[in-house]
């Protein structure tokens, strides 16, 4: 008898010990998918944060996986989170002035807000596949593009989108692959103008417009025909465009002719935000900081070696970079890797 309450007991604490455990793990799971914590210049969360702009240099917005928006008031300090009503992928965000913005994601999901971001409603894009880049040229026209050769356009503010149906002469890389055709993907749109525009994507294509997106011509390089995945002008004449394997172009004539830019990394680089004669490029490991107008790019020093960004957004002499598991740093131009060639990562 006294052998089988020593069993019983021994079977109680057992099951007691594993109920706490499984308690535990719940609650800590649970705790770390909500938890918003700031420590130092770092946001945790747990969903990657794929994109970042805003309506002026303190106010940032921030989108990423399972419909998540982060907001900031202060440059980046403090978040917090703001409904979207989706858990579908938002992967862009971009904002005309300070009250009109657009986001684009998954499945076609496009939303746009007129109070700066503190609502955000669901327009109907027309299509299913996945949005990957926007551009609001003004309150009422922008531009989306995303996998398969889509590229959306709305004059409306968003009321109604319409589709481009780009000539196939015009996307050069229509590349013959296992008997078929492959439609590349459109990674990033950007207008310097309300008629000047670039759309780059798979295979190193690189399109223009300079009639508001009526038409496009593709304009060619000498490369690799890497992944591009963004692109950024200052002004109608100089831009940039990167991507795979550390490849960064630019031009200083609109686009006519392009050159690959020597830089001291051969990840991937996936977004730049650019003011004035500063900028700052991040990616897979690496953040690069120019303060000569895109003449030079050097390494900055990171947080952490295993850091991966995905965008990035300029304020005063910051820029917040956003990216893996909800992280959020502050990268201030000054910290620049003291070793000459020295790869952050």
């Amino acid at each position: 008898m006294e052998e089988r309450k020593r069993v019983l007991t021994g079977v109680v604490l057992l099951a007691t010990f594993v109920a706490l455990l499984g308690w535990y793990f719940l609650a800590s799971y649970l705790g770390h998918r909500q938890s918003l914590q700031v420590q130092e210049k770092m946001l945790t969360v747990h969903d990657d944060l794929l994109a970042i702009d805003g309506p002026h240099d303190g106010k940032k917005m921030a989108v990423g996986k399972f419909g998540l928006i982060l907001l900031t008031n202060d440059g980046g300090k403090t978040w917090q989170r703001q409904p979207s009503n989706t858990a579908k992928t938002l992967s862009t965000i971009a904002f005309a002035d300070h009250e009109h913005g657009f986001v684009a994601g998954s499945g076609g999901m496009l939303l746009a807000t007129d109070d700066g971001g503190a609502s955000w409603r669901s327009q109907t894009s027309g299509t299913k596949d996945q949005l990957l880049g926007i551009y609001s040229v003004t309150p009422t026209q922008a531009f989306v593009v995303g996998a398969f050769g889509t590229l959306l356009s709305t004059s409306s503010g968003g009321q109604s989108w319409s589709k481009h149906e780009l000539k196939w002469d015009v996307l050069i890389e229509r590349i013959v692959k296992e008997g078929g055709y492959v439609e590349p993907n459109l990674n990033a749109v950007y207008f310097s103008s309300p008629n000047v525009g670039w759309v780059v994507g798979e295979f190193g294509l690189v399109l223009n417009t300079e009639d508001g997106g009526k038409t496009w011509t593709s304009q060619r390089y000498g490369s690799d025909l890497p992944q591009l995945y963004a692109v950024k002008f200052l002004d109608d004449r100089r831009g940039w465009a990167m991507g795979q394997g550390g490849n960064l172009i630019q031009t200083i004539d609109g686009g006519k002719h392009w050159s690959s830019v020597e830089i001291e990394t051969n990840r991937d680089l996936y977004d730049v935000s650019l003011e004035g004669q500063r900028g700052i490029i991040v990616g897979d490991g690496v953040a690069l900081a120019s303060r000569d107008g895109g003449a030079s790019w050097r390494p900055m020093t990171l947080n952490s070696a295993d850091q991966w960004f995905s965008g990035v957004a300029l304020k005063s002499s910051e820029a917040i970079a956003v990216g893996r598991g909800g992280t959020t740093q502050l990268l201030a131009l000054d910290d620049l890797a003291t070793q000459k060639g020295k790869e952050t990562r």
